[in-house]
């Protein structure tokens, strides 16, 4: 069995608003096909026409091969082989940024392909079971503030909230980008207002997008935060601010969280060992797809650090995330954007089916591959330019 084609699809929502911060607003999505004619589906979170141009690029030399060279014709079983030669064959161009971004998607697609040849789910393949159900958070976002004021923000807010606990929902995140809605005296005082919404018996996270620019601006509020009991503060400041990190993450009893924008466990292990993060958060469209990141989860693991995988994109990646968190070692949790809590197009629309959700936890997934199929009317739909195929 061998790989015949691998297409990349540039999707975007109707009526896209980049004010409303929707990461499900466009896609790349790869698919990679087998000889047999099964494929395998995958997405990464990175400009789709970018992604696209770069699937497409010809070789140059050694260190810059193209992705027809180095996958056409390749076993697709052998995933993980297939995620180091291609590291190693376009290491020139793209051992950070969008080449591992098209690897991370490519990756997923691979995965997915071989669960089908295989007729066994992912997670059976990335070393089976490590829990017996599967516990997503919803991520509650009430969008930019884009002119509210923040009594109507508050508002939204506790909405989400109720709502979530009324979907069974045992752990949640509140986005709170708020820009200078608020102070962060006012800021501290509403993460107390959100754990007595939530109750003792819910976890409670936050994530405040890089609101601070100095660690002890945000180690002033967040030793504040200690006695609300916050399972994690997610990006108090910049990822790229390692020595903040470690600072901050040494002087509070607020387990602190990041990872989201990092690519290869290389970026990781430095985020675990100089940014001293208590929570690592590998983006499976972005870290390298399922390889790198359960490379990562391992890592961690050896560390005693958590690893809770960051997920704001569409269905696609909510099923690959679902198959990462079966079989990641020390993975408590996972993001979940639930389509009641967030309006996003393709997130509620490209694949199907949604994980059944009951008593605030997923079971394990028994289809093979990923389980899931793109709704092939949303794609014409929403395909904003001629898909990139190479073959």
């Amino acid at each position: 069995m061998r790989i015949t084609r691998i297409e990349c699809l540039q999707l975007r929502a109707p009526a896209a608003n980049a004010a409303d911060c929707d990461g499900a607003v466009d896609t790349a999505v790869i698919r990679v096909t087998a000889g047999n004619g099964l494929s395998g589906i995958g997405e990464t979170d990175a400009p789709p026409n970018a992604i696209a141009a770069l699937l497409e690029t010809p070789s140059a030399h050694i260190w810059s091969l193209s992705i027809a060279e180095l996958l056409l014709g390749e076993n697709p079983l052998e995933v993980e082989r297939l995620w180091d030669k291609v590291y190693e064959g376009t290491i020139y161009h793209g051992r950070r940024g969008l080449g591992v971004m098209l690897m991370s998607a490519i990756d997923n697609a691979l995965h997915d392909l071989r669960g089908k040849l295989l007729g066994l789910p992912v997670y059976r393949l990335l070393g089976g079971d490590a829990r017996r159900s599967i516990i997503p958070y919803a991520t509650l976002f009430p969008s930019m503030p884009q002119g509210r004021g923040w009594q109507e923000m508050r508002e939204t807010c506790v909405a989400l909230l109720n709502h979530a606990c009324d979907l069974g929902f045992r752990a949640m995140k509140m986005e709170m980008l708020f820009d200078d809605l608020i102070d962060d005296r006012g800021l501290v005082s509403f993460v107390h207002e959100c754990r007595q919404i939530v109750g003792d018996d819910r976890e409670l996270m936050i994530d405040v997008g890089y609101r601070w620019k100095c660690w002890n601006d945000a180690l002033w509020a967040l030793r504040r935060m200690e006695d609300a009991k916050l399972f994690f503060v997610e990006t108090p400041v910049h990822t790229d601010d390692l020595d903040g990190l470690a600072r901050l993450a040494d002087a509070t009893d607020t387990p602190v969280a990041a990872g989201e924008f990092l690519q290869t466990r290389h970026e990781f292990r430095e985020l675990i060992e100089r940014g001293h993060c208590d929570v690592i958060q590998p983006d499976l469209g972005r870290v390298g797809g399922l390889t790198e990141a359960m490379r990562c989860a391992r890592m961690a693991h050896e560390r005693g650090v958590v690893c809770v995988p960051h997920a704001w994109k569409t269905g696609i990646t909510v099923a690959a995330t679902r198959h990462f968190a079966a079989a990641a070692p020390a993975c408590p949790y996972t993001e979940f954007f639930h389509r009641d809590l967030f309006p996003s197009y393709l997130r509620s629309r490209l694949a199907t089916p949604e994980p059944d959700f009951a008593n605030g936890r997923w079971c394990l997934p028994e289809m093979p591959g990923m389980g899931i199929e793109l709704d092939e009317e949303v794609v014409a739909e929403c395909l904003a330019a001629t898909p990139a195929v190479i073959e």
